[in-house]
């Protein structure tokens, strides 16, 4: 008859003195395993870490996302949010918890920021004593909450058929040209980069007037004109051409190359004019 007791006990014993043999053994591959799982673990840290702070010209169409998805597609490790509300102006932002609460929440890499595109067709004595002091205290928060984040201006575009109030302003090249004019302004006095997205919109509007930019109301953009702005902030803040992204979505892929090379075009040709040479990454 077997002697299940014994069995059990011999077996016990045996266990005991192999896993006291290989114990160092087994402490080692332990401590190995962990190690390597921690290394490779992925590290948030490593990602670029991007806001936009903005209005309906930034979140119309989810545009910070077409230009997180072009990243990644581009092997790019990106953390986009965006902090965007409906016809706010830089006036607007300074004064919104929102707005300090994200920009507290990260150490940014980069920060976009983005107003009202009537805001810079203002008398000048009204920048220059509303407008101008906002944004100064944009900027102050966000070189306290972190002084290595870079900042980016969004120019916008005019809008399709100009901005009729403004004499100096009522046609889409004049306001567009008003717009450009204001942001380099801004550019030089502040040293703080900008992404020509309306010089791009200009382009494209006198290139093929068949590509439709604008939403039906002559304003917003159309998933086209979201699009060329995403192409944009890539070359920008990327310092690389955009062409050749099969990121296309709805769109397909001759009319997203065009508007890629549109992109290209506006932005890498012309980094120093827009002083993007210190802010692309390599």
């Amino acid at each position: 008859m077997v002697n299940f007791s014994q069995n059990d006990s011999l077996r016990k014993v045996l266990i005991y003195i192999i896993m006291k043999k290989y114990w160092d053994i087994i402490l080692v591959l332990f401590i190995v395993i962990i190690t390597l799982v921690i290394y490779f673990k992925p590290n948030d840290n490593e990602k670029i870490k991007i806001l936009f702070i903005g209005n309906s010209l930034t979140f119309q169409n989810k545009m910070p996302t077409i230009f997180k998805g072009i990243a990644i597609l581009n092997g790019k490790k990106v953390y986009v949010e965006d902090c965007a509300k409906a016809k706010e102006t830089i006036f607007g932002h300074s004064n919104r918890d929102e707005v300090k609460k994200a920009i507290e929440s990260q150490d940014w890499d980069y920060v976009i920021i983005q107003g009202s595109s009537r805001e810079f067709l203002k008398d000048s004595s009204i920048i220059h004593h509303k407008t101008l002091p906002a944004l100064e205290r944009i900027i102050a928060m966000i070189q306290k909450n972190n002084p290595y984040t870079k900042m980016l201006f969004y120019m916008t575009w005019g809008y399709r058929d100009g901005y009729k109030p403004i004499k100096g302003s009522n046609t889409f090249l004049k306001m567009a040209n008003k717009i450009n004019s204001q942001y380099l302004n801004l550019s030089k006095k502040y040293n703080i980069g900008v992404v020509p997205v309306g010089m791009a919109w200009k382009d494209s509007r006198i290139r093929r007037r068949d590509v439709n930019l604008y939403f039906k109301d002559g304003i917003h953009p159309s998933l086209k004109g979201s699009y060329l702005t995403a192409f944009c902030f890539y070359a920008a803040i990327f310092n690389e051409c955009p062409v050749g992204t099969n990121y296309y979505g709805k769109l397909g892929a001759r009319l997203c190359y065009y508007l890629q090379a549109v992109a290209e075009k506006n932005v890498m040709l012309h980094r120093k004019k827009y002083r993007l040479e210190s802010i692309g990454i390599d």
